[in-house]
Protein backbone atom coordinates (compact mmCIF):
# COMPACT_ATOMS: atom_id res chain seq x y z
CA UNK A 1 0.00 0.00 0.00
CA UNK A 2 1.40 3.39 -0.92
CA UNK A 3 1.57 6.27 1.51
CA UNK A 4 -0.63 9.32 0.88
CA UNK A 5 1.17 12.11 -0.95
CA UNK A 6 0.80 14.48 2.03
CA UNK A 7 1.62 11.81 4.62
CA UNK A 8 3.08 13.43 7.74
CA UNK A 9 2.04 16.94 6.70
CA UNK A 10 -1.72 17.06 7.38
CA UNK A 11 -2.45 17.74 11.05
CA UNK A 12 -6.28 17.42 11.04
CA UNK A 13 -9.37 18.74 9.24
CA UNK A 14 -9.78 22.45 9.98
CA UNK A 15 -12.84 24.08 8.38
CA UNK A 16 -15.52 24.20 5.72
CA UNK A 17 -16.14 27.50 3.91
CA UNK A 18 -19.46 28.99 2.84
CA UNK A 19 -19.92 32.01 0.61
CA UNK A 20 -23.16 33.87 1.38
CA UNK A 21 -24.95 37.06 0.46
CA UNK A 22 -26.73 37.79 3.77
CA UNK A 23 -23.74 37.50 6.08
CA UNK A 24 -25.59 38.48 9.27
CA UNK A 25 -28.36 35.90 8.72
CA UNK A 26 -25.81 33.14 8.08
CA UNK A 27 -23.69 34.05 11.11
CA UNK A 28 -26.79 34.29 13.29
CA UNK A 29 -28.08 30.89 12.11
CA UNK A 30 -24.86 29.11 13.01
CA UNK A 31 -24.28 31.01 16.28
CA UNK A 32 -27.85 31.49 17.50
CA UNK A 33 -29.35 28.16 16.42
CA UNK A 34 -26.43 25.75 16.22
CA UNK A 35 -24.34 27.25 19.02
CA UNK A 36 -21.11 28.04 17.18
CA UNK A 37 -18.89 30.81 18.54
CA UNK A 38 -17.28 33.61 16.53
CA UNK A 39 -13.54 32.96 16.60
CA UNK A 40 -12.70 35.93 14.37
CA UNK A 41 -14.51 38.42 12.15
CA UNK A 42 -13.41 41.17 9.76
CA UNK A 43 -15.27 43.50 7.41
CA UNK A 44 -13.85 45.04 4.24
CA UNK A 45 -10.97 42.56 4.28
CA UNK A 46 -8.86 43.26 1.23
CA UNK A 47 -5.19 42.42 1.77
CA UNK A 48 -3.55 41.79 -1.64
CA UNK A 49 -2.49 38.24 -0.71
CA UNK A 50 -6.15 37.30 -0.16
CA UNK A 51 -6.92 38.01 -3.82
CA UNK A 52 -3.93 35.89 -4.81
CA UNK A 53 -4.97 32.93 -2.62
CA UNK A 54 -8.60 32.89 -3.82
CA UNK A 55 -7.67 33.64 -7.43
CA UNK A 56 -9.61 36.91 -7.47
CA UNK A 57 -7.17 39.86 -7.51
CA UNK A 58 -8.68 42.91 -5.80
CA UNK A 59 -11.15 40.84 -3.78
CA UNK A 60 -12.90 42.61 -0.90
CA UNK A 61 -14.81 40.47 1.58
CA UNK A 62 -16.56 40.25 4.90
CA UNK A 63 -15.20 37.23 6.78
CA UNK A 64 -15.78 35.23 9.95
CA UNK A 65 -14.49 31.99 11.40
CA UNK A 66 -17.02 30.17 13.58
CA UNK A 67 -16.09 27.26 15.83
CA UNK A 68 -17.86 24.51 17.75
CA UNK A 69 -15.91 21.78 19.54
CA UNK A 70 -12.95 22.07 17.18
CA UNK A 71 -15.01 22.20 13.96
CA UNK A 72 -14.79 25.48 12.09
CA UNK A 73 -17.07 27.07 9.55
CA UNK A 74 -15.62 29.96 7.56
CA UNK A 75 -18.12 32.50 6.23
CA UNK A 76 -17.41 34.77 3.26
CA UNK A 77 -19.41 37.57 1.71
CA UNK A 78 -17.76 38.98 -1.41
CA UNK A 79 -18.22 42.69 -1.96
CA UNK A 80 -15.86 42.59 -4.93
CA UNK A 81 -16.16 40.73 -7.20
CA UNK A 82 -19.81 40.01 -6.62
CA UNK A 83 -20.62 36.32 -7.02
CA UNK A 84 -23.70 34.63 -8.37
CA UNK A 85 -26.02 32.25 -6.60
CA UNK A 86 -25.86 28.63 -7.69
CA UNK A 87 -28.58 26.34 -6.39
CA UNK A 88 -27.52 22.73 -5.87
CA UNK A 89 -29.54 19.61 -5.17
CA UNK A 90 -28.08 16.79 -3.10
CA UNK A 91 -27.40 14.81 -6.31
CA UNK A 92 -25.47 17.68 -7.98
CA UNK A 93 -21.70 17.48 -8.02
CA UNK A 94 -19.76 19.56 -5.53
CA UNK A 95 -20.40 20.44 -1.90
CA UNK A 96 -23.97 19.49 -1.07
CA UNK A 97 -24.34 19.94 2.69
CA UNK A 98 -22.61 20.37 6.02
CA UNK A 99 -23.49 18.25 9.03
CA UNK A 100 -23.63 18.54 12.80
CA UNK A 101 -23.90 15.58 15.17
CA UNK A 102 -26.68 15.92 17.74
CA UNK A 103 -27.57 13.92 20.86
CA UNK A 104 -31.28 13.78 19.96
CA UNK A 105 -32.43 14.28 16.37
CA UNK A 106 -36.11 14.50 17.30
CA UNK A 107 -35.48 17.23 19.88
CA UNK A 108 -33.27 19.16 17.43
CA UNK A 109 -35.96 18.83 14.75
CA UNK A 110 -38.64 20.10 17.15
CA UNK A 111 -36.58 23.10 18.28
CA UNK A 112 -35.65 24.11 14.74
CA UNK A 113 -39.27 23.75 13.63
CA UNK A 114 -40.43 25.93 16.54
CA UNK A 115 -37.90 28.55 15.41
CA UNK A 116 -39.35 28.50 11.89
CA UNK A 117 -36.50 26.65 10.20
CA UNK A 118 -37.70 24.62 7.20
CA UNK A 119 -36.67 20.98 6.91
CA UNK A 120 -36.74 18.44 4.11
CA UNK A 121 -38.32 15.76 6.30
CA UNK A 122 -38.58 14.68 9.92
CA UNK A 123 -35.68 12.57 11.28
CA UNK A 124 -35.44 9.13 9.66
CA UNK A 125 -33.77 5.92 10.82
CA UNK A 126 -30.98 4.88 8.44
CA UNK A 127 -28.30 2.17 8.43
CA UNK A 128 -30.51 -0.24 10.34
CA UNK A 129 -31.37 2.38 12.96
CA UNK A 130 -27.74 3.28 13.73
CA UNK A 131 -28.22 6.85 12.49
CA UNK A 132 -31.18 9.23 12.66
CA UNK A 133 -30.57 12.23 10.37
CA UNK A 134 -32.65 15.04 8.91
CA UNK A 135 -31.87 17.94 6.62
CA UNK A 136 -32.72 21.54 7.47
CA UNK A 137 -32.72 24.42 5.02
CA UNK A 138 -30.15 26.87 6.33
CA UNK A 139 -29.33 30.41 5.28
CA UNK A 140 -29.59 31.03 1.54
CA UNK A 141 -30.84 27.51 0.93
CA UNK A 142 -27.72 25.78 2.25
CA UNK A 143 -28.57 22.24 3.35
CA UNK A 144 -27.55 21.55 6.94
CA UNK A 145 -27.73 17.97 8.17
CA UNK A 146 -28.32 17.13 11.82
CA UNK A 147 -27.48 13.51 12.60
CA UNK A 148 -27.82 11.38 15.71
CA UNK A 149 -25.62 8.27 16.01
CA UNK A 150 -27.04 5.34 17.98
CA UNK A 151 -24.89 2.40 19.02
CA UNK A 152 -26.20 -0.16 19.14
CA UNK A 153 -29.24 0.37 16.92
CA UNK A 154 -32.60 0.29 18.71
CA UNK A 155 -34.28 -3.15 18.81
Amino acid sequence: MTRPLLDGLVVRPHHTALCVDDFDAARDFFTGLVGMQVEGEMDQRSEPALGVVVGLPGAVIRWAMLVLDGYRLELFKYYRPEGRRLDARQCDRGLTHIAFEVYDADAAYARLGAAGVATVSPPQDLRGGRTRPFYAIGPEGITVEFIQFRTPAPA
